[in-house]
C-alpha cells in the first residue's frame, strides 16, 4: 500500500517508521527541509519531500494521484483540511485527518458523504483516555 503523510512531525515519523516495518510505501511531505533530513537520518531511508503540504503541485509530486492513504498530521487543523480537500478533488485516496480542535471535526465529516474523511481527535482521544482512568475504580 502506499502512503503519502503530509506533516514529519512526532506522530508522522513514528507513523512512518511502523508503515515501513509493515512493507508500506510511504512519503512523508515536510515543510522544515531540516526536519526532512532529520527523518531520512532516524528511519535510514529516503522517504521525504520538502515542500508544503497544501500546495496541489507539491502533492502531486509525491504521489497524490497513485496514493492508496492519505494522512493529513500536521499540527495545524486549518492546513489538514486543505490536504483533505486537496486530495478529495484530485485523488482516489483514503483521506485520514488529525484534529486538533474536536470543533473542527464536523467540517472534516462534511467534506465528502459517500467516502469521508477518517477523523482523529487526538484531544478526544487523550480525554477519553484520561477519563476512563479517573473513573474507574481503584
Amino acid at each position: 500500500m502506499f502512503v503519502l503523510i503530509v506533516g514529519g512531525g512526532k506522530v508522522g515519523s513514528y507513523l512512518t517508521r511502523a508503515l515501513v516495518a509493515q512493507g508500506h510505501e510511504v512519503v512523508i511531505v515536510e515543510k522544515a527541509e531540516r526536519k526532512a533530513r532529520l527523518l531520512e537520518q532516524l528511519l535510514e531511508r529516503n522517504v521525504t519531500l520538502v515542500g508544503d503540504g497544501c500546495d496541489p503541485l507539491v502533492l502531486e509530486q509525491g504521489g497524490l494521484k497513485r496514493a492508496d492513504v492519505v494522512i493529513a498530521d500536521t499540527g495545524d487543523d486549518e492546513d489538514n483540511l486543505v490536504v483533505c480537500l486537496i486530495t478529495k478533488k484530485n485523488s482516489t485516496a483514503r483521506c485520514i485527518a488529525r484534529v486538533n480542535n474536536p470543533r473542527n471535526k464536523l467540517i472534516f465529516e462534511s467534506l465528502d458523504e459517500q467516502n469521508p474523511v477518517t477523523v482523529i481527535s487526538s484531544t478526544e482521544v487523550i480525554l477519553d483516555a484520561i477519563h476512563k482512568h479517573v473513573t474507574s475504580p481503584v
